[in-house]
Parts: structure tokens; C-alpha cells; sequence
């Protein structure tokens, strides 16, 4: 009797060490590939493309970071987030995209009066704009005023590729490769860069 309580001890810590032993490995090897995901991603360059030819798109490669990794490596981000009044540790995804506006300006001048000290002041007006943009200026006395309002649409989509098993059977829960597309709804805005980041819990 006292035998076979040997050998089951025996059997159930063997068990355990294997059991032990798998979760390490997977763990080391989820890390592994995360960090050769996250070099393979940063050395790749932001592919920039157009989309219905006028539209600027970017598609990024994303990082995956823990919160510790995310407030060494992107301590501005993590400061402003701070600032929100949200915790690092409860974030999910930060994206950040960067983007530039040119439009080319062409307008009638038109002549007008205003009133500057109960005094009519001969001036020239201008406007133009679209759904995007109203640029409307005022030249009197010497002194030009006006306003450009500038409206812009972000598109974000990601989009996730798993591994399948054996490399071409089912798909499994492991993530292959994750990429972000922005794509600027206002035709005249230039995206210039692209991050997105996961927040490994």
C-alpha cells in the first residue's frame, strides 16, 4: 500500500513539473515571438498608398508592449494619458497618426465697405472652400484678418492575421501579423505617420 501512495506522489509531481514546464515555455515563447514581431515591425518603414486616387491611406505594423515597456519606451504618451486622468495600466491600443494639410487657394476678391469707428473703411473680401475646408479674409486699412477652418475624417481599420495550424490547416488563437490602415477621408490631408500600439497584459 504504502508503495503504490509512493508512486502515485511520484506520478503527481512528475505531472506538475510537466505541467509547470509547458506554461513556462509557452510563456517564453509568446515572449519570444512577441519580441520578433515588434522588431519586424519596427524595421519596417509606414507603406504610405492612395486610396480612389485621392485619398491619402498608411498602413502600419503594429507593437505590442507591456505597460512597463510602454512607459520606458513612450514616456510622453504616457505621461498625457496620465493627464486624461486614465491609468497606463488599463489601456488597451494608443494610436497615434500624424498628417498634413495643404490646399491650394483660389478665390475672387470682391470690394466691400466696413465700419471702423463709424467710419466706412473701403476693404476686399475673399472666400472659398468646399466640404473640407472655408477660408473666408478680410483686407481693410492696410491690415489683413480671416479664418481657415479645416475639417478632416479618419478611417482607422485593423486588420489581424492568425496562424494556422500545421501552417495551412485551421486557424488557431495565435496572431501571425497585425497591421493598422488610416485612411484620411479629406482629400487634401497628407498622412505622414502612423503608430499603433497593443498593450500586452
Amino acid at each position: 500500500m504504502k508503495r503504490y501512495i509512493i508512486i502515485a506522489a511520484t506520478v503527481i509531481a512528475f505531472l506538475c513539473i510537466v505541467t509547470l514546464q509547458h506554461r513556462k515555455i509557452e510563456r517564453l515563447t509568446n515572449e519570444r515571438d512577441r519580441y520578433r514581431g515588434n522588431s519586424e515591425a519596427l524595421m519596417k518603414d509606414v507603406e504610405y498608398f492612395r486610396v480612389r486616387d485621392s485619398l491619402s491611406a498608411a498602413r502600419a505594423e503594429t507593437l505590442e508592449l507591456t505597460v512597463k515597456e510602454f512607459e520606458r519606451f513612450r514616456a510622453e504618451d504616457a505621461a498625457l494619458i496620465r493627464e486624461l486622468r486614465e491609468r497606463n495600466r488599463d489601456l488597451a491600443q494608443v494610436s497615434k497618426t500624424q498628417s498634413e494639410t495643404i490646399i491650394e487657394l483660389m478665390a475672387i476678391p470682391r470690394d466691400t465697405v466696413v465700419i471702423r469707428d463709424s467710419m466706412p473703411v473701403p476693404a476686399v473680401a475673399v472666400h472659398c472652400g468646399d466640404a473640407w475646408y472655408d477660408f473666408e479674409g478680410l483686407l481693410a486699412g492696410g491690415e489683413f484678418t480671416g479664418r481657415l477652418r479645416n475639417r478632416d475624417s479618419l478611417l482607422l481599420a485593423e486588420t489581424v492575421k492568425y496562424k494556422r495550424f500545421l501552417g495551412f490547416l485551421w486557424k488557431t488563437r495565435r496572431i501571425q501579423d497585425r497591421n493598422l490602415n488610416v485612411v484620411s477621408l479629406n482629400p487634401h490631408t497628407e498622412i505622414m505617420s502612423v503608430e499603433h500600439i497593443i498593450i500586452e497584459k
